[in-house]
Formats: structure tokens, C-alpha cells, sequence
């Protein structure tokens, strides 16, 4: 997901969107997103947009009116992974790590990247196992190898490290 439509805005059909990406703007370059809600998506084309506050805004190319615009209140917002820019070696968009298994220098399996979890001084990546989970620090210090073909990280984290 990118983004989700949080509210109207006007009566021209524009809607509030609360973008996920990084930069906020990074949304801007998309012409065409899936809308989506309860897992039925739809490819929409993005007409217009602007900065607003804290959020975007975003007229849909079916919506010219706060009526039209109704149905999508709410929707999350999503693209096709070929829509994604291409990253430096050593980047990862964090969808491409959710799913991988994580490991310690020892080999011991720590868990599947289930989520990833924003700080502000760095992301943490979320290692569970069952109902356990292991907060892992993504730093290069910690982070040692991404495999994204063999669907593994491995790091320099103890399985008994407290999180």
C-alpha cells in the first residue's frame, strides 16, 4: 500500500489521501493506482493532485463530484510492483522484506518479517515466531545480508536479545 483515502475535500470530487510513501511527494509520480477495499481492487487514473496539509490531495479520474467521490472514502491505496522505481544496490522498498526469514550469524532462525516499524532514528524490522516476536534494528551494524531470492536476512541479532 502507498496510501489511504481519508475524507472529501471540496465538491469537485477531490478526496484526502494519507500517503505512505517516502518522500510524501514520491506519490506524485503515479498516473495510474488500485484503489481498494476488503480486497477488490480497481485501477483508477490519478487527474489531478496537490499538497494539502499534512495529506494529499487527489482527484480520480471517475470522480467530478463529492457524490462520485463517496464510494472511495476509505479505500487503500495500492500500485503494481513494476510501477516501483528502481532502488540502489543495498536499498529495499520494505514490501520486498516483509515474508523473508530472518537468521543469526549462528544460523539460528528467528522469525518471518512480518511488519516493519518506523522510529525516526531507524526502521525496525519484526521478526515473528508464533506469537513471539523479535524487534531487530535496521542498521548496518546488525543488518548483514539481504538475499531477496532466497528470501532471507541474516543478522547480527541473539534469539534471547529482549524486545
Amino acid at each position: 500500500m502507498i496510501g489511504r483515502i481519508v475524507g472529501h475535500h471540496g465538491l469537485k470530487g477531490w478526496v484526502k489521501v494519507d500517503s505512505f510513501t517516502r518522500p510524501r511527494e514520491q506519490f506524485r509520480e503515479y498516473q495510474t493506482i488500485l484503489v481498494g477495499k476488503k480486497g477488490t481492487w480497481k485501477q483508477v487514473r490519478i487527474e489531478e493532485h496537490k499538497a494539502h496539509s499534512r495529506n494529499l490531495l487527489i482527484r480520480l479520474g471517475e470522480c467530478e463530484s463529492r457524490e462520485q467521490a463517496e464510494p472511495v472514502i476509505g479505500a487503500d491505496i495500492a500500485i503494481e510492483h513494476d510501477q516501483l522505481t528502481e532502488l540502489s544496490e543495498g536499498e529495499y522498498y520494505w514490501i520486498d522484506l516483509i515474508g523473508l526469514s530472518a537468521v543469526n550469524l549462528q544460523g539460528a532462525e528467528l522469525g518471518t518479517i512480518s511488519r516493519i516499524i518506523e522510529t525516526g532514528a531507524n526502521d525496525v524490522i519484526v521478526a515473528q515466531s508464533g506469537q513471539a516476536e523479535i524487534l531487530i534494528p535496521w542498521i548496518p551494524d546488525v543488518i548483514r545480508n539481504v538475499d531477496l531470492e532466497e528470501r532471507l536476512i541474516v543478522v547480527d541479532w541473539q534469539q534471547d536479545y529482549l524486545s
